[in-house]
C-alpha cells in the first residue's frame, strides 16, 4: 500500500498524518499539555465545558451501584463531578468508575485531584486507549466521552469497544465540540479561507 493512500492515513488537528503516528503524536501532546489541559478547555470554551461536563452527568444520571467507565477522562473532570451521585453522598463503597486515558500525565492529574478530594478509592486510574479497553464485556452500566473521540485512530474501533463494554441497557455520552454549532469557530474558520457551514 502506498504511503499516500487516504486509508492508511488519519487526521491529527487539520493535518493528515500516517495511521501509525497519530496515537504517538496524540499521546506526546496530551504528555505535554497536561498541567494546562483544563486551563486550554476554559479558554477554548470561554469556560462553558464546565457547565457542559455538569449537564452532561445531570443526563447521565448515575446511581449508586452503577459502574461508570469514563474513556479519554484523564484530568477526572467528568468522574469527579459524578461522584457523589454514584457514592449516594455517603459511602463510597456504593462508588465504582473507571478512567481510562492514554497520557500517564493526564491520569496522575486526575488522580492528585481525587485525593485532593479525600477519593482514595472506587476509581481506577488506566492507562490504555479507546480502541484498547482492559474492561470485560458488558460490565460497565455507563460509558462517557468528552473531548476524545477526536482523538482516536479507527473510531469505528472505538464505538466498537463502548458497545462491547456497555451492559443492555447501558447509556454512553459523548461531549465534544463541533463548528456545526460553534458560531464563533465558524467564523474564525472563514477568516483564514477554510470553508464554512453556509446558512
Amino acid at each position: 500500500m502506498r504511503e499516500d493512500d487516504t486509508s492508511s492515513r488519519a487526521n491529527f488537528g487539520f493535518r493528515s498524518v500516517p495511521e501509525a503516528e497519530k496515537a504517538p503524536l496524540v499521546r506526546a501532546l496530551f504528555e505535554s499539555v497536561a498541567p494546562r489541559y483544563d486551563l486550554m478547555n476554559d479558554l477554548m470554551s470561554a469556560g462553558i465545558h464546565r457547565w457542559w461536563k455538569s449537564e452532561m452527568v445531570a443526563s447521565l444520571n448515575p446511581r449508586p451501584g452503577q459502574r461508570l467507565l469514563d474513556v479519554a477522562g484523564g484530568t477526572g473532570d467528568i468522574v469527579l463531578r459524578a461522584w457523589r451521585r454514584l457514592s449516594g453522598g455517603r459511602s463510597v463503597a456504593a462508588a465504582s468508575a473507571i478512567v481510562c486515558d492514554a497520557s500517564p500525565a493526564m491520569l496522575a492529574i486526575g488522580r492528585a485531584r481525587a485525593l485532593d478530594q479525600g477519593i482514595l478509592t472506587g476509581i481506577e486510574w488506566v492507562c490504555t486507549d479507546a480502541e484498547r479497553l482492559p474492561v470485560a464485556d458488558r460490565s460497565v452500566d455507563l460509558y462517557t466521552v468528552g473531548f476524545g473521540l477526536r482523538n482516536v485512530t479507527h473510531l469505528d474501533r472505538a464505538l466498537t469497544e463502548a458497545r462491547r463494554v456497555l451492559k443492555p441497557g447501558g447509556r454512553f455520552l459523548c461531549l465534544e465540540f463541533t463548528p456545526e454549532i460553534t458560531p464563533l469557530l465558524q467564523l474564525s474558520d472563514r477568516a483564514v479561507g477554510r470553508p464554512g457551514r453556509g446558512r
